[in-house]
């Protein structure tokens, strides 16, 4: 039999029976329409009909038609579905857009972007919706279908803020280019870059906005200072001056940036790079491929401010775009930093706190720490002495020495002295089998080497703990004669020191790479020392070469709060110049880096480029850099300097020796030499 079906209740579907059925008023009986099951109803009178139609139209919504599947949701017309708005909500920094989807077949959005309630008549959704930059905004949204009600309301809430950026590694190889090359800095609003106010090599002088005509002292360097995730603080080498650019001239104490420093306002200069914080800066890349540079100290941005004409530091805005003023581009000159190091090969290459010097056969010499001993013919090739090498064979003194057995190689001094018995416990080269030995530099003098070199004290948790000692020989390879101790350190009041040494407890020094010279008048010296108090010189006897007895001053040459040691004086032309590497060394993210300044008297003062002295007893003294990170030249330090005469003995050329950590080989430290020009003024650099 046929049954119309009209609406009774909302949770009941009534029908009328058609055709010759038999019926009864009032009665009831189940019927099945699709997978609904519903109750038919019969009355006696008063039918109300509804179209099958809407009936069927009513069941695909919400019985088995997208719908609830129960017959109690089988009412009537459900809403659509609510749209998806995308992003759904929150910050934006860039100029953004909105999408919306709605999984409803067929339905049109209606949406409305001042916070009030969308209707049918509101603005229909046909694509993205641009956002707005200077201002909140309020996105809502319905839904409607053919066959649904309207979809509940979607809520979206946006505002504007400045993009923050992305912290940037500058250091190779995160970056293949920040360190490795010359950068402009131009201002994103201005069009100008950053240069130094006059050209001025003083410290102090302020760092300006400049029409680019290319000159030198609008070239840039960026060297990574903290390599830690999250943490990546750079400093910004002037290609001119050498110098950092910082917000205070105010000499530090123990790297404390003055207050002044950190106030919105503070003038951008350039000055030593001291190592105080205000010398730090964090690169931040933005969307649009410009920069935000963030004082680490005050957490301001760099900017040019035009209200006064400066290159100072502010807040960034907390909405809309943010100002161009903080916002830089860096344009790559595709010049490097520095030029590469001579190219150098073979089995002695691998070398910490390199020392050279030539022989009367113009044979080049290196040495360094950990019983590092190897030689060249031609400043290219350096090959480690071995019991059986062309040169510096070992065979007859070292045959049975564990660092010819463990690593095929003679050591610089070896046998051990007995006299080094007792200072490392047990001895930390070679499985405990040899003393290690660290910083030898030699002088050649009256047909005699004078090799100085340091013995770390072994166990030590507090560091300064060291002594300095001296060996001869009448060959550059030894063998060598031991000499005695020149001077030691024990800076560690929480342990007795060892007897036999001479140690004496509350030290403030730290007995480590030794340097020997001898100036202008024939007066020998030494320099030494590393972080602590900073570096030191004393008078050497020229009978022994060890300390004066009749002039035992200790001369304090430089100190630099965060770090600086193994110092090196060259004398040239009139002036003592005096080398140090400062910062941490000895990783492949170090931020080593040679400083120097210069003097007329071998013990100072020592004063900088800039102007400033080397020496400042809160840890604050000066220094201009001479060679810093560029590429995988990681770490440039430990120097020594030496006037290399060739292979025939008919030059005359100043020439830095250095280790620097190589990114393109896990970060071991390897040789790099370097020739060294002067200006006309007398001050170096690397060519």
């Amino acid at each position: 039999m046929d049954w119309r079906v009209f609406i009774a209740r909302p949770e009941r579907v009534q029908t009328e029976k058609i055709g010759n059925a038999p019926d009864r008023a009032g009665g009831e009986r189940d019927g099945v329409l699709r997978s609904c099951k519903f109750v038919a109803k019969t009355g006696k009178d008063g039918r109300v009909w509804l179209s099958i139609a809407l009936f069927a139209a009513s069941l695909l919504a919400g019985c088995g038609g997208g719908g609830s599947t129960s017959c109690g949701s089988c009412g009537g017309p459900s809403p659509a579905a609510t749209p998806a708005i995308s992003p759904n909500t929150g910050s934006i920094f860039a100029a953004g857009k909105v999408t919306m989807t709605d999984s409803t077949a067929g339905a049109t959005i209606y949406y409305t972007t001042d916070g009030s309630t969308p209707t049918t008549g509101s603005t229909v959704y046909s694509g993205a919706i641009a956002l707005s930059t200077t201002a909140a905004e309020t996105i809502n949204a319905i839904a409607t279908a053919s066959g649904y009600t309207s979809s509940s309301v979607a809520t979206a809430s946006f505002t504007f803020t400045p993009d923050p950026g992305a912290m940037v590694n500058v250091q190779y190889p995160a970056s293949s280019t920040l360190d490795s090359n010359q950068f402009q800095i131009e201002n994103a609003a201005t069009g100008m870059v950053l240069g130094i106010e006059g050209q001025s090599q003083t410290a102090g002088s302020s760092v300006v906005q400049e029409a680019n005509t290319n000159s030198t002292d609008s070239m840039w360097h960026f060297m990574q200072q903290v390599d830690s995730s999250g943490d990546y603080r750079a400093n910004i080498e002037n290609m001119l001056t050498h110098q950092v650019i910082g917000l205070s001239a105010a000499t530090p104490a123990g790297g404390v940036a003055p207050p002044a420093a950190a106030d919105a306002g503070a003038q951008a200069l350039q000055y030593s790079n001291t190592g105080n914080d205000d010398q730090n800066w964090v690169l931040y890349l933005l969307t649009d491929g410009n920069y935000l540079l963030k004082n680490h100290n005050s957490g301001l941005l760099l900017e040019y401010d035009d209200s006064n004409s400066t290159v100072d530091q502010g807040a960034r805005a907390t909405t809309g775009s943010g100002c161009a003023c903080q916002e830089w581009t860096l344009v790559n000159t595709g010049n490097p930093a520095y030029s590469a190091p001579l190219t150098v090969q073979g089995t002695g290459i691998y070398v910490h706190d390199p020392f050279m010097t030539q022989d009367q056969n113009h044979v080049y010499w290196l040495y360094g720490t950990h019983q590092t001993i190897a030689y060249s013919t031609d400043l290219s090739t350096f090959t480690y002495t071995t019991k059986n090498s062309a040169l510096g064979a070992c065979g007859g003194t070292q045959a049975t020495n564990d660092w010819v057995l463990e690593d095929n190689r003679c050591a610089d001094i070896g046998p051990d002295f007995p006299s080094w018995t007792g200072l490392q416990t047990p001895p930390a080269d070679n499985n405990g089998g040899n003393t290690d030995v660290w910083a030898p530099s030699l002088m050649f003098v009256n047909g005699t080497y004078y090799q100085y070199y340091a013995i770390p004290v072994e166990p030590d948790t507090a560091g300064g703990e060291a002594i300095i000692g001296l060996a001869t020989s009448s060959s550059a390879s030894g063998p060598w004669t031991d000499q005695g101790w020149v001077t030691r350190s024990w800076s560690n009041t929480s342990s007795t020191p060892i007897g036999g040494f001479g140690f004496v407890e509350g030290s403030t020094d730290n007995a480590i790479d030794p340097a020997p010279f001898v100036d202008a008048s024939g007066n020998w010296w030494l320099v030494y020392g590393s972080w602590f108090d900073g570096t030191h010189i004393i008078q050497l006897d020229p009978s022994s070469g060890l300390p004066s007895t009749t002039n035992t001053t200790v001369y304090n040459i430089a100190r630099r709060w965060w770090g600086e040691e193994g110092p090196f004086i060259y004398y040239w032309n009139g002036y003592y110049y005096y080398f140090a590497p400062v910062n941490p060394c000895c990783s492949a993210t170090s931020p080593y880096r040679i400083l120097y300044g210069r003097s007329t008297s071998p013990t100072g003062p020592y004063v900088d480029r800039g102007g400033l002295p080397l020496y400042d007893s809160q840890g604050g003294g000066g220094g201009t850099i001479l060679l810093s990170a560029h590429g995988h030249i990681v770490g440039p330090g430990g120097q020594s300097v030496f006037t290399d005469t060739g292979v025939n003995g008919t030059s005359s050329l100043p020439t830095l020796v250095y280790h620097y950590y190589d990114g393109n080989n896990n970060g071991t430290p390897t040789l790099g030499i370097s020739r060294i020009a002067f200006t006309a003024d007398g001050w170096p650099y690397i060519p």
